[in-house]
């Protein structure tokens, strides 16, 4: 992949066209370079912006130029660029950031980044994270982030992606180093597993060893079988309660009925010994009353006292048919109140038999939640118990797959080696360049700790605590991935002036010597944004013509800070990064 333009639908924005191969410089100047003017500088005529509008023609997340489009609404931006000698374009608009215009075709950014994967990358299957727009950062940082550590240009998620991007760009084995990935993202799965089961309160005493497992669950086991055997015996009646209240109303009635049959039979007894109770005072008593006294009983009251017999005997007589009629009475109320004692006593007997016979409902609900409660308790215990076998078996397992997996990939490094050879000493020529007194070199070996990682890559440069170290560790790196690196299909690489920031004035002036030198006569593209002081100290340290030659003859776009027509856009805007 090489890319050969990129411009705009507005007028106002400086198309810079790259040279095909060898070197493409754009250079921002300051008008007057000794002003302290505010907003006089190298930064804001849109270096880094070049940077970021690249990217966004490339398919970059659409959520990370938000401003940015908000900012430039009706802008339209296109990058022309050549894969195996075939031309293409890629167009996308600020209102409608979520499509690109590929060769006149009207795609999604997903789908155009699939198509930029299969045109630049040699991706095998089923391996995870490795994608055009994981990749791309490597020729082209796309943020200041980006110049910070040389195996990390993008956005990166975890150390085991960095190393998988940096692994597949030197021409590793992939798959070995997603198998110890693979293996260790197992182990911690179920140490997590095992961490979340010591935090429940539940199992926290098996841990601790103050509990046997399988002694809980036995007697687990029986609590449960038995309130299986009750629940499936177990009548429920949805009227349970209604019927219990029917039943203690009936109750209450019954009682009641049964104490008035009670008192209605005492009074019928009392009503016979009123009736057995007769006394036996006639006409003749009276007279021998008398005689006893010695009291003369005169003649005339003789009849008086006829008369009070008939009258007491008739007295008598009716007190009786009273006592019965009243007698009768009682007993046909008591023989109907029992008639009714016997008719509620057997709807009781009824209530009483339905009661016994079935059971509430509120309390099936409650013994079908103790036991499952018991069930959720013993489930959990098994999945401890599971969980601690399981732990030991891949445990052992593990320990047995890392010993061979690291077997297997020292073999493996030790058969590529002379391919890790080219690559460690083109690294390391490059290094000396600059640190020539130093030991450099990239070194690649089998990390056998217990991570994520199976390779250890390292770019190093031994030396002293130079600003300008990484940047020359990054700046040796990107060309070792572009000129010794393997599975991919770019043949440029685009370095910020960010890059030249603090770095020594020899050692940049080397910089440039050496792309001149390595990219003047290849089939591939350096290209970087420079700012004037920048240059300015590499003059110091070569000669006018090599400057023409590596610098004049090269610089394809100047900015300035002169007006805003001289920006890269072409007018004032301010777009943050994001």
């Amino acid at each position: 992949m090489l890319l050969t333009k990129v411009y705009s639908n507005q007028p106002s924005f400086k198309t810079v066209e790259f040279n095909k191969t060898g070197l493409s410089f754009i250079v921002a100047k300051q008008k007057n370079p000794g002003s302290s003017e505010q907003g006089k500088t190298y930064n804001g005529v849109g270096k880094s912006l070049l940077v970021r509008i690249v990217h966004f023609c490339l398919g970059a997340d659409a959520k990370n130029y938000k401003i940015f489009c908000e900012k430039l609404p009706g802008w339209e931006f296109g990058v022309d660029f050549e894969i195996d000698n075939k031309k293409y374009t890629a167009k996308r608009a600020t209102n409608s950031p979520k499509k690109i215009e590929l060769n006149n075709e009207i795609i999604s950014t997903n789908k155009f980044n699939k198509k930029m994967e299969s045109l630049c990358f040699k991706i095998p299957a089923d391996i995870f994270f490795l994608t055009f727009r994981s990749l791309i950062p490597f020729f082209i940082r796309p943020k200041k982030e980006s110049y910070v550590a040389y195996n990390k240009p993008g956005k990166t998620r975890t150390d085991y992606q960095a190393l998988l991007y940096n692994a597949f760009l030197l021409g590793l084995d992939v798959v070995l180093a997603q198998k110890k990935y693979t293996i260790r993202k197992e182990q911690e799965r179920v140490k997590n597993l095992e961490k979340n089961f010591k935090n429940d309160s539940l199992l926290r005493d098996f841990f601790t060893g103050n509990k046997d497992v399988t002694l809980t669950l036995v007697d687990l086991e029986e609590r449960i079988k038995r309130l299986d055997d009750n629940l499936s015996n177990f009548k429920v009646a949805e009227d349970y309660n209604d019927v219990q209240l029917e039943a203690d109303r009936v109750e209450k009635e019954l009682f009641s009925l049964n104490n008035r049959v009670i008192m209605l039979q005492n009074n019928i007894e009392n009503i016979d010994k009123n009736l057995e109770f007769s006394p036996d005072i006639n006409k003749e008593n009276i007279k021998a009353i008398y005689r006893e006294s010695k009291i003369h009983f005169p003649e005339n009251m003789t009849k008086t006292l006829d008369e009070l017999e008939v009258f007491y005997e008739k007295l008598i007589s009716n007190r009786k048919r009273r006592l019965i009629e009243q007698q009768n009475k009682l007993k046909l109320e008591q023989q109907n109140k029992k008639a009714g004692v016997g008719t509620l006593q057997k709807n009781f007997d009824k209530l009483m038999q339905y009661l016994g016979e079935h059971q509430a409902l509120d309390l099936f609900v409650s013994l079908s939640n103790k036991n499952a409660e018991l069930k959720a308790e013993r489930d959990n215990i098994k999945k401890y118990q599971e969980l601690q076998f399981e732990y030991k078996i891949k445990e052992r397992q593990s320990e047995k797959d890392f010993i061979e997996l690291t077997e297997v990939t020292e073999q493996y490094l030790t058969e590529i080696e002379p391919d890790t050879v080219v690559l460690r000493d083109y690294f390391r020529r490059l290094a000396k360049i600059f640190y020539p007194d130093s030991v450099a070199g990239l070194t690649i070996e089998c990390n056998d700790g217990e991570n994520q990682l199976q390779f250890n890559i390292d770019a190093k440069i031994e030396s002293d605590a130079s600003d300008g170290i990484n940047n020359v560790k990054i700046f040796c790196y990107d060309l070792t991935i572009l000129f010794k690196g393997h599975n991919h299909n770019i043949d440029f690489v685009f370095h910020d002036s960010r890059l030249f920031d603090g770095t020594d004035e020899r050692q940049k002036t080397d910089m440039f010597k050496t792309v001149y030198q390595k990219f003047a006569q290849s089939n591939k593209q350096y290209i970087a944004t420079v700012n004037q002081n920048q240059l300015d100290e590499i003059k110091k340290h070569i000669k006018d013509d090599e400057f023409e030659k590596i610098i004049t003859q090269n610089t394809v776009l100047t900015l300035t800070d002169e007006s805003d027509s001289e920006k890269l856009l072409g007018i004032k805007v301010d777009i943050p990064d994001e």
